[in-house]
């Protein structure tokens, strides 16, 4: 079904996990747990590699999401990515996170350009959102960056270590990908 992986350039790659990747996801998360608790409500409830084999085992067969790609450089896995959508395959939403080590190097932008693509082109939705923290200024630039629409805030709309926080909900629609440059 999926039309990856996709190259992202210089050595990055956006694929689809396999259980193979067990090990190098587990080592990444715990490292980049104190950075990820803040905005990631899943790492509550991923404590142990055994939390993340239950995680990995529900997309790696799930055919109907791509919630479980990963961007990895020059064979590494650096960070997940991943589109989920309605059972009516109308809207979709986006996720990301990527390690500090690979930050600012364009990977996120990159990989969520090219789910943006797939959800449009292949799966035929009609929308796709990106929730971020109001407060996650990193996150936001991905969506902006992009030509998202921000369409207002989402009051409480998402818990981390530091309890609820508002999101700013981006959209954008399928006649206005690719944005005008």
């Amino acid at each position: 079904m999926s039309p990856l992986p996709a190259d992202l350039g210089d050595g990055a790659v956006l694929r689809r996990l396999t259980m193979d990747d067990l090990d190098e996801i587990w080592a990444v998360v715990d490292v980049e747990r104190p950075r990820l608790e803040p905005w990631m409500p899943w790492t509550d409830g991923t404590r142990t590699i055994d939390d993340q084999r239950l995680w990995l085992e529900s997309v790696v067969h799930d055919e109907r999401t791509l919630d479980g790609c990963g961007i990895f450089v020059d064979g590494r896995y650096v960070g997940g990515v991943g589109l989920r959508w309605d059972p009516f395959d109308v809207r979709g939403e986006i996720g990301y996170w990527i390690a500090a080590a690979y930050e600012g190097r364009g990977l996120v932008t990159r990989a969520v350009r090219a789910l943006v693509e797939v959800g449009f082109r292949d799966l035929g939705l009609h929308r796709i959102e990106i929730r971020a923290g109001v407060g996650n200024t990193r996150s936001r630039a991905i969506p902006e960056r992009l030509g998202f629409v921000p369409e207002g805030i989402e009051r409480g709309g998402e818990r981390g270590s530091n309890g609820f926080y508002d999101l700013v909900v981006y959209a954008i629609l399928d006649d206005e990908w690719p944005p005008a440059s």
